[in-house]
């Protein structure tokens, strides 16, 4: 297995490489929505339900659909989506509560934004979601107050079971433990989304951080945050670094089909290069 130091210097060299070959700016790290909500949450700044309906509705459209068509949308200086945040009339709640999940999806779709998965993730949103969301803040006086209860020795993962996890009271509907850390990101809360890409590329045949091909989702977690740490980077950073190596529309070099070997940054690390 790889040491964390070896692969630290590999994400810092695919950092550089990301920022040299990116279409647009949109696409940086120091641009996207996350980063301008971590930020928030680090200065102090105040989340409201609003806040979290947008952040779920975010993460939800990350499922399912090319992130470069998101990317069309996205406003250069405050990395939200324009256009949706619009649609859902700034995400408040008693409006989109008076919506048709049909009406939502129906829209949605008007703007390709739509997948397989968006019909039940509205319906989840208008039935389960935002009253659970509205009920929490009614009791503990903010969202963030009542997630703070979960969240142990600043690990985030605790909270992230919380709200995913079926037999949990705490489950949110339509987000299973990707989705929900995509979430929490988009709400300023440092920690990766351990999707397809972030298990591949850290598994057993590529960076070797793990000795599991596809890095199982807390795993994960944990090997983003050592990085990080190693880095004295967020690993949300860290995270986004990666995914958009590995991103169709984004970097592209690190992919499944047709992989970039000749000018990835990991060759000489990467445990399927050295095997050809």
């Amino acid at each position: 297995m790889n040491n964390i130091k070896t692969v630290s210097a590999v994400v810092t060299a695919m950092d550089k490489q990301l920022h040299n070959i990116l279409k647009s700016p949109k696409m940086l790290w120091e641009n996207t929505y996350i980063y301008h909500q971590l930020e928030k949450r680090k200065s102090g700044g105040k989340f409201t339900i609003q806040d979290h309906i947008r952040a779920m509705v975010y993460s939800m459209l990350s499922s399912g659909i090319s992130w470069e068509r998101v990317e069309s949308i996205t406003d250069l200086e405050t990395g939200k989506l324009t256009a949706v945040d619009v649609l859902f009339h700034q995400y408040d709640p008693d409006y989109i509560l008076s919506c048709e999940p049909s009406q939502l999806r129906g829209s949605l779709k008007s703007m390709s934004l739509a997948s397989q998965y968006t019909n039940k993730q509205m319906q989840a949103l208008i039935n389960t979601n935002i009253p659970k969301l509205m009920s929490i803040e009614k009791d503990f006086g903010s969202i963030d107050s009542y997630y703070s209860k979960f969240i142990k020795d600043d690990n985030i993962t605790c909270l992230v079971r919380q709200l995913s996890s079926s037999d949990s009271m705490g489950k949110l509907f339509q987000m299973g433990e990707a989705l929900t850390a995509e979430y929490l990101k988009n709400v300023g809360y440092d920690l990766a989304k351990p999707d397809r890409h972030i298990c591949r590329i850290l598994g057993s045949n590529c960076l070797a951080c793990s000795d599991s091909e596809t890095v199982p989702l807390f795993e994960a977690f944990e090997i983003v945050s050592a990085i990080a740490k190693e880095l004295n980077k967020p690993s949300a950073e860290v995270d986004y670094i990666l995914w958009a190596y590995c991103a169709n529309g984004y970097g592209e070099i690190c992919t499944v089909n047709n992989p970039k070997c000749e000018i990835c940054k990991a060759s000489s690390i990467c445990k399927s290069k050295s095997e050809q």
